[in-house]
């Protein structure tokens, strides 16, 4: 039996499991830092779990593709849009903080830092990390200034095991609660909630000594049918106090702000918010001795446009949009940097954003 796409939002919003937003014809160049994309045929928000494995399950039986959508910083969506379901993360945001141990501590340019409290974060994945960082400010935790300014969502960050100035996103993680998407019981959507085996497809994904799983720009959930939906973080607190449930000393917040400030400056300095973009096109390889983008700068093709795409005149590792940039126009624009890198020094370069 076929549905119409009304029929499947209907379906979704009339399940007791279901909380959420449902909406049709959403335009997904609103929702990627690209600012390119048809519209997304459905575009459900769902508030939990729960919601979204409703959303999911009814997507599959209605035979339609799904597509999981973060902070969208990393996607360019095609210029007729997603046939199918997008299921946007934002919806489910939230930070909790759990205090473990408390350990002498001390900071080179902190000297007031005298112990610190280790401590559990855990971290809805629809969270921006510009929302955890201006949290981390509040309650004086540090780990994370490294990422500060980095746009999208802990998800998303989790799942392209995002890199900044040299440290991955998996150093700071404990565990990754996730849905297996293939494991969810067909007809979940009538199910009585106490009926429902959740661990048979919410499971958490826990670190080990071996990082086998994790590399450069790497992590599990890639390629995989898999929803990240918390993150478990191992972090520091320099003031103890906040184990009662107060922020942290101000001089504290202000030691922490100014060390995100310093990255956030460092960005725009680097011209990453000049223009709508997707931030790195490329990965880096360290076979080819040098960043991708000095291998762009150096075969002279910064600046080099296509439609309303172009190599950013500043970066050679950043496509930006112009303003009148198709994802048709991008793509273009990613073949030929690739070609004729390959052409002048061997090297394959590797895109790290999603074409979807």
């Amino acid at each position: 039996m076929s549905y119409s796409i009304r029929e499947i939002g209907e379906n979704i919003k009339n399940s007791p499991l279901f909380s959420g937003s449902i909406e049709y014809s959403v335009p997904l160049s609103d929702l990627t830092t690209m600012r390119v994309g048809g519209p997304a045929q459905i575009f459900i928000r769902p508030q939990n779990e729960v919601s979204a494995a409703v959303a999911v399950s009814i997507c599959r039986q209605s035979g339609i593709k799904v597509f999981i959508l973060g902070g969208g910083s990393n996607v360019v969506v095609n210029d007729e849009g997603f046939s199918g379901a997008v299921i946007a993360s934002r919806s489910m945001s939230g930070i909790s903080l759990f205090p473990k141990t408390l350990d002498q501590f001390s900071v080179e340019d902190y000297p007031n830092a005298k112990e610190a409290v280790r401590v559990e974060v855990e971290v809805q994945s629809g969270t921006q990390i510009q929302e955890l960082s201006q949290w981390c400010e509040r309650y004086g935790i540090t780990g994370l200034e490294t990422f500060a300014g980095l746009p999208g969502t802990v998800g998303g960050a989790t799942y392209m095991n995002a890199r900044c100035y040299e440290t991955d996103f998996s150093s700071t993680i404990k565990s990754v609660r996730y849905i297996d998407l293939d494991a969810i019981p067909v007809g979940i959507e009538s199910m009585s909630p106490y009926d429902i085996k959740y661990d048979s497809f919410i499971k958490t994904y826990t670190m080990t000594e071996d990082k086998a799983d994790w590399d450069y720009k790497k992590s599990p959930f890639q390629k995989k049918r898999r929803l990240i939906t918390m993150v478990t973080m191992e972090l520091l607190a320099l003031d103890p106090y906040i184990c009662g449930g107060q922020t942290a000393n101000p001089a504290i917040q202000d030691y922490i702000k100014q060390k995100n400030m310093m990255r956030i400056q460092d960005r725009q300095d680097k011209g990453q918010f000049k223009a709508p973009s997707s931030g790195s096109v490329f990965k880096n390889n360290h076979a080819y001795g040098k960043p991708s983008g000095a291998i762009i700068d150096e075969v002279g093709l910064k600046g080099t446009k296509i439609g309303g795409a172009q190599v950013a005149p500043w970066h050679g590792n950043f496509i930006i949009n112009n303003g009148t940039a198709s994802a048709a126009d991008i793509r273009k624009l990613v073949s030929f940097v690739r070609e004729k890198v390959h052409e002048n020094t061997g090297f394959n370069l590797e895109p790290e954003i999603i074409f979807v």
